[in-house]
């Protein structure tokens, strides 16, 4: 091949998604299929969203605003913001991609920890940026020792709160802290895909209370807005860095479908308010399954729970049993954590088969191996 591809490219991996429902349909033969590897929303979404698609479907040989406009007027008027700190894109990640290369030149540096969200590695990478890692501590961030990993080239500090896969959270003193540490030519970036869910607790803060220079805060309306499909997610910060992004995103991001959809995903507090009760339950049940057998887990603030297996084939043989008996769950061996997984949660039915299967899979196991 005559193409020139540069390294940093060559050294990526291809996305690989979790099993995926009809494979183990198609393999195993089995009714029940559902996937709790992907933290969807498990009801589905709002019938607003539906209507508003519905209404906006002859529009669609039209190019959607550049800007978003009643996108950002619903999400100014939510948050309290200013229209001008507001950008939105094809998910947070689409997002995400912008900031590394808005915001660091090559060879520049990314700082994150192992074993959070691998948007982040791919996106610094493909962009030819260093990345900077620290371990876990707990299965949450280690504040202290990011800052000691700060190098005259790093450029960006990546947090994701709550954290993927692991579901744990930094509470507001700690955050506090931190971002007080940080200066002013280093831009931190709060991934809060799940800030729905861990505002529910006692202790977490929304980066949106925060009023600093160099923040951007990153949501999403693919969890708890249920608009996983459809790609929205948004970034609020101060105008210059807002105004930056305009600059290198596409100028046609999110879709006339996407934005319709979720201007009426964020008036529906109805819909949002059963998702959250219907996680909140779903935790709860996880949780004393998870109890009962002795499994060990990370504390949960989002809509997911992450099991700390005996071992990497453990936790493989796990998810493979699972999947055959038509419950889908994350392997988390591609976030750096191969002894666990990630288990999304369902709606209570679903829940309680999983639960079924989790225990029926992990008896098994013992058996097997005291056996």
């Amino acid at each position: 091949m005559s193409l020139i591809i540069p390294e940093y490219i060559k050294a990526l991996d291809p996305y690989k998604p979790g099993n995926q429902r009809r494979e183990a349909a198609f393999k195993h033969d089995v009714k029940m299929v559902f996937s709790l590897a992907s933290n969807e929303n498990p009801i589905g979404t709002s019938t607003k969203v539906i209507q508003a698609i519905m209404d906006s479907v002859s529009g669609i040989g039209l190019y959607p605003d550049p800007a978003s406009t009643d996108l950002v007027a619903a999400l100014a008027a939510k948050f309290d913001k200013n229209p001008n700190q507001i950008v939105c894109g094809h998910g947070s990640e689409s997002l995400m991609a912008h900031i590394v290369n808005a915001f660091s030149d090559i060879n520049e540096r990314v700082l994150t920890s192992r074993g959070t969200f691998a948007g982040i590695y791919v996106k610094t990478h493909k962009n030819g940026r260093k990345l900077n890692r620290v371990p876990l501590l707990n299965y949450g961030y280690d504040l202290e020792k990011l800052l000691t990993r700060i190098h005259p080239n790093t450029r960006i500090i990546y947090i994701s709160n709550p954290n993927n896969p692991t579901g744990t959270m930094i509470p507001k003193a700690e955050l506090d802290w931190f971002l007080a540490q940080i200066p002013d030519n280093i831009l931190i970036v709060l991934d809060e895909a799940y800030s729905y869910y861990a505002a529910q607790h006692e202790g977490y803060v929304n980066g949106l209370q925060y009023d600093m220079p160099n923040l951007i805060v990153l949501q999403t309306l693919s969890k708890t807005h249920g608009l996983a499909g459809l790609r929205v997610g948004y970034a609020i910060g101060p105008e210059e860095l807002i105004n930056t992004l305009y600059k290198v995103k596409l100028p046609f991001e999110p879709s006339l479908l996407a934005q319709k959809a979720a201007v009426a995903a964020l008036s529906d507090d109805e819909f949002l308010n059963e998702t959250i009760r219907i996680n909140s339950i779903s935790i709860k049940m996880f949780l004393a399954l998870f109890d009962k057998l002795g499994i060990k887990y990370a504390n949960p603030y989002a809509n997911f729970v992450m099991i700390i297996m005996e071992s990497e084939q453990f936790a493989a043989d796990f998810c493979k049993h699972t999947f055959e008996h038509g419950v889908s769950v994350r392997n988390c061996k591609p976030f750096g954590l191969a002894n666990c997984v990630r288990i999304s949660t369902g709606t209570e039915e679903q829940t309680e088969y999983a639960c079924q299967v989790f225990e029926h899979a992990y008896n098994d196991m013992i058996n097997n191996i005291n056996n």
